[in-house]
């Protein structure tokens, strides 16, 4: 047992450099390999990361663009349609005031032509009554001539 611990202790002293070389060398390679690429993949995911929110912060920027607009949009909608229902009321207004404006001119004007004609019938039934007086005595003359003949 003595001789495999001698012969166990001189390997490890055989493997001691390797051992210094191994933890040398990731030593160096930790500093001057693995730092630097994590540095770069630090920045590098650090950029994307901020690139991304860039990318959410502009995209939430013009939702909300984009729902100011249709808002404008529908306010200018709803602006343009109460001014046609305003001119469209007006228009109809204006409609029934011609309409009614006409109709108490064609009242007048009925009125009127309904006096003119009764006045004229008046006046025709006078003279058709002086008339029939005047043919009535020509005939009462006339019977009274034949009578006397």
């Amino acid at each position: 047992m003595e001789q495999m611990l001698q012969s166990a202790g001189a390997l490890l002293i055989q493997a001691l450099p390797t051992f210094f070389v191994v933890v040398l060398l990731h030593w160096y390679l930790k500093t001057t390999l693995f730092q630097p690429l994590e540095k770069v993949l630090a920045d590098r995911y650090a950029e994307t990361q901020g690139a991304r929110e860039k990318a959410t912060a502009a995209l939430a920027a013009a939702e909300t663009k984009v729902a100011e607009y249709d808002l404008k949009l529908r306010a200018a909608r709803t602006e343009i349609y109460q001014e046609q229902e305003t001119w469209r009321k007006k228009l109809l207004e204006d409609q029934t005031l011609a309409v009614s404006k006409a109709r108490e001119e064609n009242h007048a004007l009925i009125n009127e032509a309904k006096g003119k004609i009764a006045f004229e019938a008046d006046q025709a039934k006078e003279m058709l009554a002086r008339e029939a007086a005047g043919i009535a005595d020509q005939v009462v003359a006339s019977i009274l001539r034949s009578r006397k003949n």
